[in-house]
């Protein structure tokens, strides 16, 4: 009978010994379940850093050419024209006369301009020779 004692006690020992290690296989899987998800979403939060970082160095590289294109024009802008700037021809005015008024300047933009309307070709002043109307036989 002690035989079988000692036998009984040996496989309930081995039976929780058994279950002890199955409690812990399953809080491993459920470790590494976790730990799998983790760096799937590692990996998607990487994806979607690395899309909005190239999207960003775009953004920046055509600021860039922006920027360049700005500093270009403004750089063309300070030559100016030609017959204006340094000794040029173009008329002067005195510094604490009064500036000209709007048909004046309108008029220095039109002479500046090559190809521009004169006087007597402004349709503005009603001699609109390129209308259909004939006003002389009217």
């Amino acid at each position: 009978m002690a035989a079988r004692s000692e036998a009984r006690d040996a496989a309930v020992a081995q039976a929780e010994v058994r279950a002890r290690l199955e409690a812990q296989s399953a809080a491993l899987a459920d470790r590494l379940a976790s730990t799998e998800q983790a760096q799937r979403k590692s990996v998607s939060d990487l994806d979607t850093v690395q899309t909005e970082l190239a999207a960003a160095e775009r953004r920046a590289e055509r600021a860039e050419a922006e920027a360049a294109l700005v500093r270009q024009l403004l750089a063309e802008l300070r030559v100016g024209p030609p017959g204006r700037g340094e000794g040029g021809g173009g008329r002067r005015r005195k510094a604490d006369g009064p500036g000209p008024t709007e048909q004046q300047a309108q008029s220095e933009r039109q002479a500046q301009e090559p190809g521009a309307p004169t006087a007597a070709q402004n349709p503005a002043d009603g001699n609109d020779s390129s209308d259909d109307n004939d006003d002389s036989q009217q």
